[in-house]
C-alpha cells in the first residue's frame, strides 16, 4: 500500500541517512523514494546532503511523465524510480546504493544465476546486471528499465560499473533487500577467491597475496613508510606524522618553523604548489597498499572512482635518497586528479574539506579493492574513458560546487 505523503518525505529522509551510517552511500552518491499513490512518489533532491536532509525539500514525481511539484529539482535518477513504480505495481520504497560488495561483483558483468539458499527468499534465484551507461542518462534509464522488463520477478539489480537498484513493497523491505544482497555479493567475492586459489580457507591476507601473485608484483610490504597527513593555512601548513607529531612547514622555504621537517614534508609542499587544496591524506589501507604495489598507473572500474577521484591515478616512488626529485615527480602526477598511488605505500589523497577527505577515503578503498577482486575474477572491466572524462568534468563544474554550499 502507498504511503501517507508525509511519512513517505519522513521515510526518505530517514532512509538516506541509514543509507550514510551503513555505508552503503557516499555523499549523495544513491537515490531513496517511496510510492504515494498509482501516479506520485516522493524522492530525495538532487545533490542536498543526506545528514542534513529534511522533508521539505523531498521532492513529489509523477510517475508518469517524471514532472514534479515546486522548486526544487529531484534526483537525476528519477526515471529510474519511475519505471520501478510502473513496472511493479507492489513496490512502495526504492532504493539506489553503491554498496561495496554487489558494486565489485557488477563490474565483471556476472549475474548470480543461483542465489545462495540463505538468500532466496529475499533475492529470490537471480539477480541480474543491467548493461552499462553513463550515470544520470537516458541510455542508463533504458538499460535498467529493460532488465526490469526481462526479469519481472526480481527485486534486487545490480548496475554495471555503478551500484544497485534495490525494490521492496516497504521501507524495511527495500532495506532487507539491499542487505540481503550486499552479504551475498560478499559470499560470491570469497567464493570466488577460493575457487581461483585453491585456498583451503578465505582470508582477506591471503585474497591480497593471490593477487599480487597473480600481477607478478611480490608480496605485501612488511612495513610502510610514514607520508603523512596535513592541512595548509595560508603560506604554513600543519604536517602530521609519524604517529602523532606534528610541524608547522612554510610553504615558500619548506622548513619547519617550529622544528626540523621530516624528508615527506617535501610531497606535500609539492602537492599544494601543484594542486589547489588544503588538505592532504596518507591512506593505508591494505587494498590500497597492495594495488600500490603494481606501480602502475589505476583506471576507474567504477563510476563515481571516475568522478571524485579522477580519470586515472598515476603511481609514483618513494626513495629515500632522492627525495627532492620523488617529490616533484608526485606533485605533477597528482595534476587535476584528487589522488597518487605512491609505489608499495598506498595512496595520498587531496581535498577541501572533511567530508572531501571522507568521501575520498571511501571511494579509493573501495576501488582499490574492486581492483584486486576483479583480477581475481579474472573479468577486470574498465568505465570508457570518454564517460570518465566526462564525469569527471561535470562533477568538478557542479557537483563538487553544490556540495560545497
Amino acid at each position: 500500500m502507498a504511503y501517507e505523503v508525509e511519512e513517505a518525505k519522513r521515510l526518505v529522509v530517514e532512509a538516506g541517512k541509514k543509507l550514510l551510517e551503513t555505508g552503503l552511500i557516499a555523499r549523495t552518491w544513491g537515490n531513496v523514494s517511496a510510492r504515494i499513490s498509482e501516479t506520485q512518489f516522493v524522492i530525495t533532491p538532487s545533490g542536498r546532503a543526506y545528514d542534513t536532509l529534511t522533508p521539505d525539500e523531498v521532492v513529489v514525481v509523477n510517475i508518469d511523465d517524471c514532472s514534479h511539484e515546486g522548486d526544487i529539482k529531484p534526483s537525476s535518477e528519477k526515471g529510474i524510480h519511475a519505471d520501478a513504480y510502473k513496472h511493479h505495481p507492489l513496490v512502495n520504497f526504492v532504493i539506489h546504493t553503491h554498496q561495496k560488495a554487489a558494486t565489485i561483483v557488477s563490474i565483471t558483468g556476472m549475474e548470480i544465476r543461483n542465489v545462495y539458499n540463505e538468500f532466496k527468499p529475499v533475492l529470490g534465484d537471480y539477480v541480474p546486471v543491467a548493461d552499462y551507461a553513463m550515470s544520470t542518462t537516458t541510455p542508463l534509464r533504458k538499460n535498467v528499465e529493460r532488465c526490469m522488463m526481462m526479469n519481472p520477478s526480481c527485486r534486487a539489480f545490480m548496475l554495471k560499473h555503478h551500484g544497485t537498484l534495490c525494490l521492496g513493497d516497504s521501507f524495511e523491505g527495500a532495506f532487507e533487500v539491499a542487505d540481503a544482497l550486499e552479504k551475498c555479493c560478499e559470499k560470491v567475492i570469497k567464493d570466488n577467491y577460493l575457487r581461483h586459489s585453491w585456498a583451503k580457507e578465505y582470508s582477506a591476507e591471503g585474497r591480497r597475496n593471490y593477487f599480487l601473485k597473480q600481477e607478478d608484483a611480490g608480496e605485501m610490504p612488511e612495513t610502510i613508510c610514514d607520508l603523512g597527513s596535513s592541512v595548509r593555512n595560508g603560506n604554513v601548513f600543519t604536517l602530521t606524522y609519524d604517529g602523532g607529531k606534528k610541524i608547522d612547514v612554510d610553504m615558500a622555504s619548506g622548513l619547519g618553523v617550529n622544528g626540523i621537517a621530516p624528508k615527506c614534508a617535501k610531497i606535500h609542499k609539492a602537492i599544494y604548489e601543484s594542486e589547489s587544496c588544503t588538505m592532504i591524506k596518507h591512506l593505508t589501507a591494505p587494498d590500497v597498499v597492495a594495488v600500490s604495489c603494481l606501480g602502475e598507473k589505476m583506471l576507474p572500474m567504477i563510476d563515481d572512482f571516475a568522478q571524485i577521484v579522477g580519470v586515472d591515478v598515476k603511481c609514483c616512488p618513494w626513495i629515500d635518497g632522492d627525495t627532492d626529485e620523488c617529490a616533484a615527480e608526485i606533485g605533477k602526477a597528482i595534476g587535476d586528479r584528487n589522488a597518487v598511488l605512491i609505489q608499495g605505500n598506498g595512496a595520498l589523497v587531496t581535498g577541501n574539506n572533511d567530508g572531501d577527505m571522507q568521501a575520498l577515503e571511501l571511494i579509493m578503498d573501495k576501488g582499490c579493492e574492486a581492483q584486486v577482486d576483479v583480477t581475481i575474477f579474472n573479468r577486470p572491466h574498465y568505465v570508457p574513458k570518454a564517460e570518465c572524462f566526462l564525469m569527471r568534468t561535470v562533477y568538478l563544474a557542479k557537483y563538487s560546487k553544490q556540495i560545497s554550499k
